[in-house]
């Protein structure tokens, strides 16, 4: 198949410097199995850099599939080239016995399920696409790679690389370029390109932490990618490491692991796009810090916020690493909060990238607790602030917000808030600018040990949030969950 007619780029999870060393010091046999997938990988990189210019002009929006679709096909080439090739496994059918079939289809379930279970992300293209492989392809072929349409794996020639279907987080990798593509399409160059590297380690990490028994945490993972790729030949435990860029391997044959941790030591160079594979080390390096100073399941927390920032409409497709690092940032404390989002700067600092923290406007589900006259008898309404200034839910009104400063104003009613928002509270004053006052304060919904103490009730009339004179006396009629006081009108 002209691979120009597929739909997205092609990726391949070996770097060329790995195969280009063994054309360097490899034996005959080895260096003429290496010169063709080198071969092999400059054509699918000139595939790649057109399709993604096609794509940046032409990009479709897929529609969302009602319900979860996960459809497994798996083909076997038969050591040829040509593909599909001869379908061996289907969605729902058992294993064979061919161990490279069943992982294949075993890790593109694993992705499949990481990317619904967590995300709601339906497959690639969030629409339901089918999720079809084909193992054994060619012969001797060291690599494995994703060509827009379907996942593809090399037997790996024996002495330096092993079957490409053992390390489920090259499958996950593999993958994730095709979520990359349908969300920010990065452009395979430079640093955005080394971004687009990174977010498949970073998602193919979180497929084989989340898939292994028992799940892994952040502190308990190997952050290392394609471990079990090397063979007993090779001195190396896997392509990358995430937690240690540049200790992967050291080999007499395939060299040393050339990633950087730190943009101090950036490499600048034309080769592999602008060393795509080697400077994906920083951001890598980056998401670990993160994933283990947000701690739990690196998914939970780490994982959402970079998830985001792939889905997040401000990421250009020329993206470079500190745009990339203030979008993470962002989206931590939208999603989490103040600490959450310091963790994450903290990380990218860590590895040379200074972020300058934008104060985050209020977005969300938040409670607005409200008090009118002397006393500390709070009223609640759940609001949903949005972000073209409107809030809506138990009330409907505009809010403006400059820096920590917010204010209220409602739809229907005579009240006016103003105060100021810190991280997870807000808290101020309201008026009626009529004879009414009181007080109000703001908490994010899920944050807890932010009530304040109650006092006595001497509130002779209901008000409620828009400022509105209720009719009828207030009475106290008992305290509700977590220490709220309840009132109603009496008679």
């Amino acid at each position: 198949m002209d691979p120009l007619n597929r739909s997205h780029s092609i990726f391949g999870i070996v770097p060329p410097h790995i195969l280009e060393a063994i054309v360097r010091s490899g034996e005959p046999k080895e260096r003429e199995w290496a010169l063709r997938a080198l071969a092999a990988d400059t054509t699918i990189r000139s595939s790649r850099m057109s399709l993604h210019l096609m794509k940046a002009l032409t990009r479709v929006t897929p529609v969302p599939a009602i319900a979860p679709h996960k459809q497994r096909n798996v083909y076997t080439a038969n050591n040829t080239t040509t593909l599909p090739g001869t379908l061996v496994r289907s969605e729902g059918q058992g294993p064979t016995s061919d161990v490279s079939v069943n992982e294949a289809y075993d890790g593109l379930g694993a992705t499949f399920d990481l990317y619904w279970n967590i995300f709601q992300r339906n497959s690639i293209d969030d629409a339901g696409m089918n999720l079809p492989a084909t193992v054994h392809y060619d012969q001797k072929y060291d690599n494995a790679f994703w060509d827009g349409s379907q996942m593809v794996f090399g037997d790996g020639d024996g002495i330096y690389f092993n079957r490409f279907t053992i390390a489920v987080d090259v499958i996950g990798h593999e993958l994730t370029h095709g979520v990359t593509a349908h969300e920010a399409n990065l452009a395979y160059h430079d640093q955005p390109g080394a971004l687009n590297e990174s977010v498949s380690d970073v998602f193919g990490s979180l497929v084989k932490q989340y898939v292994h028994s028992p799940q892994q945490t952040a502190s308990q993972a190997d952050w290392l990618i394609g471990a079990g790729l090397f063979t007993a030949k090779v001195q190396g435990v896997a392509l990358r490491s995430m937690k240690a860029p540049g200790t992967a391997y050291n080999d007499r044959v395939l060299g040393k692991d050339p990633q950087p941790a730190h943009m101090n030591n950036y490499v600048n160079t034309t080769a592999d796009n602008g060393g795509v594979h080697i400077n994906s080390g920083i951001p890598n390096h980056a998401f670990y810090l993160a994933a283990v100073a947000l701690g739990g399941h690196a998914w939970e927390k780490a994982g959402a916020i970079w998830y985001a920032t792939i889905c997040d409409s401000r990421l250009s497709a020329n993206a470079q690493f500190l745009d990339f690092a203030n979008l993470t940032a962002e989206n931590a404390a939208k999603l989490f909060g103040a600490a959450e989002q310091q963790a994450v700067i903290n990380a990218w600092q860590q590895v040379g990238i200074n972020i300058v923290p934008i104060p985050l406007k209020i977005f969300g589900n938040w409670t607005l607790h409200f008090s009118w006259g002397p006393t500390n008898n709070y009223s609640s309404v759940n609001l949903m602030f949005n972000s073209n200034g409107t809030f809506s839910g138990g009330a409907n009104g505009k809010w403006s917000q400059q820096d920590g400063t917010i204010l209220l104003s409602f739809d229907s009613g005579p009240a006016k808030y103003a105060g100021t928002v810190d991280g997870n509270i807000g808290t101020g004053a309201m008026s009626t600018f009529s004879g009414l006052e009181g007080c109000w304060y703001l908490s994010k919904q899920g944050t807890v040990g932010v009530l304040p103490e109650l006092g006595a009730v001497s509130q002779p009339k209901i008000i409620d949030v828009n400022g509105n004179v209720v009719s009828g006396e207030l009475e106290l009629t008992g305290v509700g969950t977590k220490g709220t006081r309840v009132v109603k009108r009496a008679g």
